[in-house]
């Protein structure tokens, strides 16, 4: 069941990230792991930052960070990332959302 698959999932993304660590997509999926699966935010967070230091601009990691900080209601860290967010953000639509969420925060 899912109990097994997803710290299967875990460590092919700890082997993969570590054959090719320019590649963040295993960095977010970890982080993803445990957001989603062990409920860690410290530890995604820390998963999602090493992604955003190979790619500053990593979409994935940006917009993970911005739902870990409105679950974990860290409004702090919710401004930092959303205001990366209103750059890099994937349509116009969410550049302006990330925006004005910003705006209701101050």
């Amino acid at each position: 069941g899912t109990a097994i698959l997803f710290p299967k999932a875990r460590r092919l993304s700890e082997k993969m990230s570590s054959l090719y660590p320019s590649n963040t997509q295993f960095l977010d999926d970890l982080g993803s792991y445990y957001l989603a699966f062990k409920k860690d935010s410290k530890t995604a967070l820390k998963y999602y930052n090493k992604a955003l230091k190979v790619d500053p601009d990593n979409y994935s990691a940006v917009k993970n960070c911005v739902l870990l900080a409105r679950k974990d209601k860290n409004v702090k860290l919710e401004k930092k990332y959303l205001q990366k967010l209103a750059v890099i953000g994937a349509t116009d639509n969410e550049k302006a959302a990330a925006k004005a969420r910003l705006e209701s925060l101050k």
